[in-house]
């Protein structure tokens, strides 16, 4: 998974690479000096309440896979890599270590100058099982990097009701209308991601699901909608400004596409699943999204990625999953 790797480390960099073109168009040449740069660890963990074998599941979703790497100069053109050598560590509110990580083994990319596969991912070796409502702190070290530090509060599981009726189908497509329906707890201020895909027996993704923000008339609902748990540009996380304590409900259309044949593994269920996100994995959310909407846009105002890691760059987030699963 590719998932914010290297975004967050290149965020400012189509800026800095559009102003030397523009002005090599001027008559005056000037100089514009790199800022300087204190290399700064980069890293995305997010802590879930999955059981930490469960890697199938955890796989169906953007930036649950840990990474480190180390930030690098501004415009420095050195394809980016993630780091081997550093030592992840999670606290519980007690200050036990409770989740140590270490490197998955790095596969050469097929591509010509593509690196290498999952080079600065982690996978967990104590096997511990985040609980909601408790406190963790991370803390991530790279051999002469000053380490870096972040805190949260891995957030309450909140009940969904999920409905699936049958629309008109053909040869090739399955569609159905969803309604997601939930209580939403009040009294603080929450943060949520409602998803939807396809998944085999196991849980693994598999086929290709369509969402659609649609109703039956046509008349787009934006407000709440069903995301894909891999794509930034299908990603729309909400708070609960306007739903406080009250019953949030609503319903899109999906179409399941298994093409001439069933996929391999074949799928079995729809999946969609209520996630309670901390307020930094919202605002990290939203960042990314607007990032990925403006990366390669010439135009576009400079688009930071939030950050909660510090001294250092990345997101250290909670996401609290509530699944129902429905037969195709």
């Amino acid at each position: 998974m590719t998932f914010i790797q290297s975004d967050f480390l290149r965020e400012t960099r189509p800026a800095a690479l559009l102003l030397p073109a523009l002005l090599a168009a001027c008559d005056t040449a000037i100089d514009v000096p790199e800022p300087e740069h204190t290399p700064r660890v980069a890293m995305v963990l997010t802590l879930d309440n999955l059981a930490a074998t469960d890697s199938v599941m955890r796989q169906n979703y953007l930036g649950r896979l840990p990474f480190v790497s180390v930030s690098q100069r501004l415009y420095d053109l050195t394809p980016l890599q993630g780091r081997t050598d550093a030592t992840v560590e999670v606290r519980d509110a007690a200050g036990a270590v409770v989740e140590r990580y270490r490197p998955i083994a790095a596969a050469p990319s097929p591509y010509p100058g593509g690196g290498y596969y999952n080079q600065g991912q982690y996978r967990p070796t104590l096997r511990y099982q985040f609980r909601p409502g408790q406190t963790y702190r991370v803390r991530t070290t790279v051999p002469g990097i000053e380490p870096a530090e972040s805190q949260l509060t891995l957030p309450a599981p909140v009940a969904v009701d999920v409905t699936k009726t049958p629309l008109s189908s053909n040869s090739g497509q399955t569609r159905a209308r969803v309604t997601v329906a939930f209580d939403e707890p009040g009294g603080s201020n929450d943060y949520y991601l409602v998803t939807a895909q396809v998944v085999d027996a196991s849980g693994q993704r598999t086929g290709y699901l369509n969402l659609s923000d649609e109703d039956d008339t046509g008349v787009a609902v934006p407000t709440y909608r069903l995301s894909d748990p891999r794509s930034s540009y299908e990603l729309y996380p909400f708070s609960d400004a306007n739903v406080n304590g009250q019953r949030l409900s609503f319903s899109a259309n999906v179409t399941f596409y298994s093409g001439s044949g069933q996929p391999n593994p074949p799928a079995q269920y729809l999946q969609v699943t209520l996630t309670h996100l901390t307020r930094d994995l919202y605002l990290f959310y939203n960042s990314y999204v607007q990032y990925s909407n403006n990366d390669g846009n010439p135009f576009a105002e400079p688009t930071p990625l939030y950050s909660n890691v510090a001294p250092g760059f990345g997101i250290f987030g909670g996401a609290t999953d509530t699944w129902v699963r429905l037969p195709l």
